[in-house]
């Protein structure tokens, strides 16, 4: 099987680009099939085979990652001979091509292949060649929620997987970008766990306690991502990054077949979180949510700190700044905390929104 880009054309109306490039996927040959990613240089991935097709010249080059395994060159070998077999007229082939494949390995590659590419440029991709690691690890992935009532981390299983064999790129960016947002993904990478975060749909207001759940489930996130660090390795757990849709960094793109950069998503989490662009530790994402106390200034400002409960702003202030004693003689509430909890709360509510904290 092969999904391509675009729509199925007529034979007499096929006028496809003359190079077409396309990630096999599959664990077993009878299962092998095509996944068409943008013919660029940065859609190559060190740890897959990859098919580079000629329509005019009826010419493939099958192009082997440095980190492939034996099982997915023998998909590779299996998908590319069904190519050259079948003269696919969606690959924009006719029953009359007669196709020569060239094999080529990561690192040695002919001057052709990077000509078809339009430039040579490793950069372009996480390229690892020079990387000692065998890579004989499947990626995996958990979408983390508390929909249900309870938080739950939930592993998303790859069809196609062979479990006695290493499936190398089993997910999609679609696993991630399709689901309801926003949401927070587990991907655990081996040498290092990433915690994926999505983003706020901008078709509808959002009210505050809504934004007080999220944190409150984002910070169960990292918790659950820094504990399953230390149960994958005790003495050197991996390090654990926070990531932001449509900021992703190319270690984490690379490691799914494709990647589409969604400028529209980038522009909405470049708006809402702070230094986004950043790869951040989880666990100083997580000091920052668990910080309990904040100066008088802090809570009066806009936007608030991130993880403070709007509604219940007068709980993060200390006793001095609680009771109007604080640094520059600043004024909160203006009582003790005791006399302050004694009230009924429409009176904890104006006595709030009479000092701005509420």
């Amino acid at each position: 099987m092969v999904i391509h880009a675009g729509r199925r054309e007529e034979e007499e109306d096929n006028f496809q680009n003359d190079w077409r490039l396309y990630c096999v996927r599959g664990e077993v040959p009878v299962e092998g099939h095509l996944l068409e990613v943008a013919c660029h240089c940065s859609s190559l991935r060190s740890r897959a085979s990859m098919v580079l097709l000629s329509v005019s010249k009826a010419s493939m080059y099958l192009w082997h990652g440095c980190k492939a395994q034996l099982h997915t060159r023998n998909v590779g070998h299996t998908t590319a001979n069904k190519i050259k077999e079948q003269c696919p007229l969606e690959a924009g082939l006719h029953s009359s091509s007669n196709v020569t494949i060239h094999e080529c390995d990561e690192g040695a590659e002919p001057t052709g292949f990077w000509e078809a590419l339009e430039r040579r440029d490793r950069k372009a991709y996480d390229c690892m060649l020079q990387d000692p690691g065998k890579f004989n690890f499947t990626p995996r992935l958990y979408q983390l929620s508390s929909t249900s009532g309870e938080f739950v981390a939930i592993e998303l299983l790859y069809p196609a997987r062979v479990t006695d064999e290493v499936n190398s790129l089993p997910f999609l960016q679609e696993d991630l970008y399709t689901v309801s947002q926003p949401a927070l993904f587990l991907v655990d990478n081996h040498h290092e766990v990433y915690l994926w975060q999505g983003w706020w749909p901008q078709d509808c207001e959002i009210p505050g306690s809504a934004h007080f759940r999220w944190n409150a489930d984002r910070k169960c996130a990292m918790e659950t991502v820094l504990q399953y660090c230390r149960e994958k390795n005790q003495k050197k757990p991996p390090k654990s990054y926070l990531i932001h849709a449509g900021l992703e960094p190319l270690t984490f793109t690379n490691m799914f077949p494709c990647w589409e950069h969604r400028e529209d998503i980038a522009e909405i989490t470049e708006r809402e979180a702070e230094v986004c662009n950043q790869i951040i530790l989880v666990e100083d994402v997580l000091a920052r949510l668990c910080k309990t106390t904040y100066p008088l200034e802090e809570l009066l400002a806009r936007p608030l700190p991130e993880g403070v409960d709007p509604l219940r702003l007068e709980i993060y202030l200390d006793d001095e700044e609680f009771e109007g004693v604080g640094a520059y003689r600043k004024k909160a509430l203006e009582m003790p905390k005791d006399e302050y909890e004694m009230l009924p709360g429409w009176k904890q509510v104006n006595v709030k929104k009479a000092k701005g904290l509420f």
